[in-house]
């Protein structure tokens, strides 16, 4: 068995998963393989014919994914790998340490935001929108200019105490070809991540937080043809939170209690709207704009 910790759990796995930092934190969480099945002992020939498909629920949800394999999430401490045949461990690893992972996450009670987090002066600040609105280059833009990194995508939420908090992924983040040049990555030098995606893994070698940090911030990505910040009212923030927050990016409901932790959570953070052009010339003059966001909030705390 591989030991690993993420998202604040400690993993025990008999898939290597090079992606997580290696640690013995406990068994929270158990990962098996299971050559012994095959996808047509879970679902049906209706199912199987389509591209992937997701049954979830908090006691059991069955990800497939054609020609990779079936996810069998379970209690939210067990997840069971039926691999395709001859799949390829990247693709498994791929879909395993995101999609699978926040499955898990939302069946252990937590809040998943589809965001991407890094570390500023030690507090979470959460970049949300959807897929391909520019959260991980956002973030990345951060990195560059020597912040922290926290998540890539999924953001695992702990309520309860003031400040929320935010648990730390896995020390890797997506890049574009395009964000790569911007920001002075060599692209080709970045980790495959999956054949047909266009993004690679940056590997982060430092400045990537262990340890659960307050939430300072949170940003809603929105495209303008001008660079602003402005806070949304009560109903939006909810509403923003729950659009961009597993389950819902799942097209599933999370019910009651999911809509009632993007509640409490609008009510502790005051949630933004970041308008910015979609120019990647321009990310610089966005990680200032936050940074003088962020140290507006600070002076008018210590005053």
């Amino acid at each position: 068995m591989f030991s690993y910790f993420a998202y604040g759990v400690g993993i025990q796995s008999e898939l290597p998963i090079p992606e997580f930092i290696h640690a013995q934190r406990g068994c929270d969480v158990t990962v098996h393989i299971d050559n012994d099945h095959t996808a047509v002992d879970y679902l049906s020939e209706q199912v199987i014919s389509q591209p992937w498909n997701l049954k979830l629920s908090l006691e059991e949800s069955v990800l497939y994914i054609k020609e990779v394999a079936v996810f069998l999430v379970q209690g939210g401490d067990k997840i069971v790998v039926i691999p395709a045949p001859n799949a390829c461990d990247i693709l498994i690893r791929f879909y395993l340490v995101g999609t699978v992972m926040a499955i898990l996450l939302y069946q252990r009670g937590l809040l998943v935001l589809h965001g991407s987090v890094v570390n500023i002066h030690g507090g979470a600040v959460v970049f949300l929108g959807v897929s391909g609105q520019g959260k991980s280059s956002t973030s990345a833009a951060f990195l560059a200019q020597g912040y922290g990194f926290l998540s890539d995508d999924v953001a695992p939420v702990t309520l309860g105490t003031k400040p929320a908090t935010i648990a730390p992924g896995f020390p890797q983040i997506k890049l574009s070809r395009e964000t790569a040049a911007a920001l002075g990555y060599d692209f080709e030098s970045l980790l495959v991540l999956h054949p047909d995606d266009e993004k690679r893994g940056y590997r982060l070698t430092q400045n990537f937080s262990q340890t659960p940090l307050p939430i300072s911030r949170i940003y809603v990505l929105a495209d303008d043809t001008e660079f602003g910040i402005e806070p949304l009212n009560p109903r939006d923030s909810v509403m923003e939170l729950v659009q961009h927050s597993r389950p819902t990016t799942l097209y599933h409901s999370g019910g009651t209690s999911h809509f009632l932790q993007c509640v409490a959570l609008a009510k502790e953070q005051t949630i933004y709207r970041l308008k910015r052009p979609r120019d990647l010339t321009l990310l610089p003059e966005l990680v200032k704009l936050v940074e003088n966001h962020l140290s507006c909030q600070i002076q008018s705390v210590v005053v």
